[in-house]
């Protein structure tokens, strides 16, 4: 089972095993990152014990990888899991003794685990799609802080309060609204800074992340991107046509992405403009290998969109999930060639 980076179980006052919070969170991502950062932040301040385990969409961790009776609460941050992961987490342990907690905002988070579906159970959920998952997590934690009245929190409330504009960045990002001055040129700072946001290989990440001055990302990002766009323009020569789903769900643009699959959300987004402007489907599909998965017969597809063309179906099609103008999945390399529309690219 994947280690933990943050304090383990330790002992009560009354000799007895406290129980810890397991904090799984989306990665990597940077909203996941941050959601995890403002886990962080409420228990350092509350003194309790927490262990955080980075949560892949191409791998995601399963029920029996997690020690469930050690843990008093299970939260979810910006990635609910596979299909039926939550059901089986929470009937995994007694109610009485676990506590599943989502904090999430992908559209297929909503579909799936919306209205009442879990209601009087031991799940607890915020799934709004009008944040992103890190403030989400930075609202629900900081106000936990909050509405316990201690004075003791209050510098950690003022950490919370000092950090909260590059939150504001991060969500920016994340929807995909462009609205905050220089938000293009913060995240493409963000990229340079090349964070390992998996916190058990890299032990420093939330002292990282608190440390992050503001200007200096968006200034390092203002250098970097106009040499990022000579990239994604000289991949946009190389596009081909697909059939998506093999033709069930339309046509639009591929690339082959690998060299630059850090680059697939604003590439997505002028490759999907490009395919709407060739009359096809407003969507630009970013294909490219996972190295961790150490399978080069698998893909993964990262759908992107514009206007109101939704990629959700296609990619819950194949397993996978996301927002309407951005979501992504997994598939195998010889199904993926019968996509494609004559001499296209190959892989």
């Amino acid at each position: 089972m994947k280690a933990a980076v943050m304090a383990s179980l330790s002992v009560a006052n009354d000799n007895s095993i406290q129980k810890s919070a397991a904090v799984l969170y989306h990665y990597p991502c940077p909203d996941g990152a941050f959601a995890a950062l403002a886990a962080y932040l409420y228990f350092k301040a509350t003194s309790l014990p927490a262990i955080f385990f980075p949560n892949t969409v191409y791998n995601p961790i399963k029920p029996d990888q997690l020690p469930l009776h050690q843990f008093s609460h299970v939260y979810l941050l910006d990635f609910v899991g596979p299909s039926g992961f939550v059901r089986q987490l929470s009937s995994k342990v007694p109610q009485i003794e676990l506590m599943v907690v989502i904090l999430d905002h992908h559209k297929t988070a909503m579909e799936a685990l919306g209205g009442t579906s879990f209601e009087g159970e031991n799940v607890s959920k915020v799934i709004d799609m009008e944040r992103s998952g890190a403030t989400i997590a930075f609202d629900y934690f900081k106000h936990k802080l909050l509405e316990s009245g201690k004075n003791s929190y209050d510098e950690m409330i003022g950490e919370f309060d000092r950090v909260r504009r590059v939150f504001e960045y991060i969500e920016d990002g994340d929807l995909w609204r462009w609205r905050l001055e220089n938000s293009k040129a913060f995240s493409s700072g963000l990229k340079d800074l090349n964070l390992e946001f998996n916190a058990q290989l890299n032990p420093s990440l939330f002292d990282q992340l608190l440390s992050l001055n503001l200007e200096s990302v968006i200034s390092q990002g203002r250098e970097s991107l106009s040499v990022k766009q000579k990239l994604i323009d000289d991949t946009l020569d190389q596009s081909y046509e697909i059939a998506l789903g093999g033709g069930a769900s339309g046509r639009c643009l591929a690339v082959n992405a690998d060299s630059v699959s850090e680059l697939r959300s604003e590439l997505g987004q002028q490759l999907a403009t490009k395919s709407r402007n060739l009359k096809l489907r407003g969507i630009g599909a970013i294909v490219y290998r996972v190295p961790e998965l150490e399978n080069d017969k698998m893909l993964k597809i990262s759908l992107r969109s514009v206007d109101i063309e939704d990629t959700t179906p296609i990619s819950e099609g194949f397993g996978g999930g996301g927002h309407r103008n951005a979501s992504s999945f997994m598939i195998c390399s010889a199904e993926f060639e019968h996509w494609k529309v004559g001499k296209s690219a190959s892989f």
